[in-house]
């Protein structure tokens, strides 16, 4: 296979230390109705600043548009070989059949543990509705954005912004400042429980 038809996983960075990912490009396959978030977007700031970041991201996503078995075969085989995988640094579960394939991939390799934000909670909540169940080791965060909320029936964990003038409540988790640390000890994200929060100062 040629690096062309191969998906760009990145082996971490300053946030996230050793932890591996990969992503897609923001705002498109993001949330499609005006999100606040958008306008503060870093990813967004990094897609556009950094021709390299641009163009792996386009290249998962033109990957999984022109031949979506070949991109989740890619994706089974980075999980079945890492402790610890985030899924989408920039960008989101684009459709349900996107998510549900993301499921898969997760179940095929249980011992990963894999991280996802996600704004896109109607495509969580419906996949539930219809009988779905999410792995154990497949660790979803409703992502909040000040005032604007995400509905959660099914309680997942939740993150938080902190602004400025934001009121930090006593139960809110902060995050650590390093994915990989967190993961290693078991705590922060990687270990959120339903119905907790996690928040992150505005970068």
């Amino acid at each position: 296979m040629n690096n062309e038809n191969m998906i760009s996983v990145s082996n971490g960075n300053g946030k996230m230390g050793a932890i591996p990912s990969a992503s897609l490009p923001p705002i498109v396959t993001c949330r499609k109705n005006g999100l606040p978030c958008a306008k503060d977007c870093y990813a967004n700031k990094l897609y556009r600043l950094r021709p390299t970041v641009r163009n792996a991201y386009d290249k998962n996503l033109a990957i999984y548009q022109n031949n979506p078995d070949s991109y989740f075969l890619q994706l089974r085989a980075f999980l079945s070989v890492s402790r610890f995988f985030r899924l989408h640094v920039s960008g989101d579960f684009i459709d349900a059949e996107y998510f549900a394939r993301c499921v898969e991939a997760v179940a095929s390799a249980p011992n990963c543990t894999v991280l996802a934000f996600t704004k896109q909670y109607e495509i969580v909540n419906e996949y539930i509705n219809n009988g779905g169940a999410i792995p154990e080791n497949f660790k979803i965060i409703f992502s909040t954005w000040g005032t604007w909320k995400p509905e959660n029936p099914y309680n997942f964990p939740e993150s938080a912004v902190i602004f400025k003038d934001t009121a930090i409540p006593d139960d809110w988790k902060i995050c650590g400042g390093n994915c990989f640390e967190c993961a290693c000890r078991g705590c922060g994200c990687w270990e959120l429980k339903n119905g907790e929060t996690i928040a992150f100062y505005k970068h």
